[in-house]
């Protein structure tokens, strides 16, 4: 644990894009950015962290930017006076046999890349704290959309080791926010989606009765802001999941005979709700919202994942 006093912070550091950028060098508790009083050109700050992975690193950051760093005693220690041991983002513990709950997972993104087992234990993290105050855009158009049975897919192109000797590693890669370490739905994903259903005109004005000009998509002025997680409904609130692939060569010679060669990959669950951002009027983002609803979003839609319900 780490607290730290900031001085001489410039003024147009913005509270979210500073606070985004200081989660980098560890998990935040608290984080506020005020005018100072004394120095009208600067701000001053307290920082908590509970998790620090490179304080030197954090410094460093910190000196770059002529912003001078005090360290005092963390206030979490000063309120619970007990000594917690400290865990890297990517460092887990392995569940117990019959007790889901027992994995410490504090960064599910550095646990699925880069833990030995390769993301083993991964579906136990629990959603515990809430990252809107990093991922919440100020003036932008949202609306929220829940999972559904079967879930979420997203990122499944990245690279991702298999364990030689196990079919129980995930074999497929997965999309996590580089900061948090939270699965989202990327900005670019939603964008694409919208813009191939955009395209077609005539099944634009057919189904929605209106035609969208394309320009919205290369104008600078529509932005397309990632998905993120705000709520949870699964049991000990759960995000992930697993499921397989199940191939069955049928397109090599007496592949018909063959044992079948199942695949495990990564899910978001049911009942997890996305927020979706838009710098956009309003008739378009109420548009965006109906053809997401109607397409889904992410790999494999066709079979029922990546569909939401509101």
């Amino acid at each position: 644990m780490a607290f730290f006093m900031l001085f001489n912070v410039p003024k147009e550091f913005e509270y979210n894009q500073f606070k985004k950028e200081l989660s980098n060098y560890g998990t935040i508790i608290s984080f506020k950015l005020n005018d100072d009083k004394n120095n009208k050109d600067s701000k001053f700050g307290q920082l908590d962290y509970s998790v620090i992975v490179n304080k030197n690193d954090l410094l460093d950051f910190l000196k770059s930017h002529k912003i001078k760093a005090i360290e005092k005693e963390s206030k979490q220690n000063n309120e619970t006076n007990q000594s917690q041991p400290i865990q890297k983002p990517y460092e887990s513990k392995s569940p117990q046999p019959n007790n889901a709950t027992t994995a410490t997972i504090a960064n599910p993104s550095f646990h699925f890349y880069k833990d030995k087992a390769y993301g083993k234990g991964i579906e136990n993290f629990q959603l515990v704290q809430n990252y809107q105050n990093i991922f919440e855009i100020d003036g932008a158009e949202t609306f929220t959309l829940t999972t559904i049975y079967p879930g979420l897919l997203v990122g499944s192109g990245y690279n991702h080791p298999k364990l030689k000797e196990s079919n129980e590693d995930f074999q497929l890669g997965f999309f996590f926010d580089h900061t948090t370490g939270l699965p989202i739905i990327s900005g670019s994903s939603i964008k694409g989606l919208l813009k191939s259903v955009c395209e077609k005109t005539d099944f634009m004005q057919d189904v929605y009765g209106k035609i969208v000009s394309l320009d919205i998509f290369e104008d600078g002025e529509t932005i397309f802001y990632d998905a993120y997680i705000i709520e949870t409904k699964n049991k000990d609130k759960k995000i992930f999941g697993s499921d397989y692939i199940t191939s069955h060569y049928s397109n090599e010679e007496n592949g018909m005979f063959k044992e079948p060669n199942p695949v495990k990959f990564l899910k978001v669950l049911p009942e997890v709700t996305f927020k979706f951002q838009f710098k956009a009027s309003k008739e378009y983002v109420e548009l965006f919202k109906a053809i997401i609803l109607d397409f889904g979003l992410g790999a494999k839609t066709n079979v029922g994942y990546g569909k939401f319900i509101e």
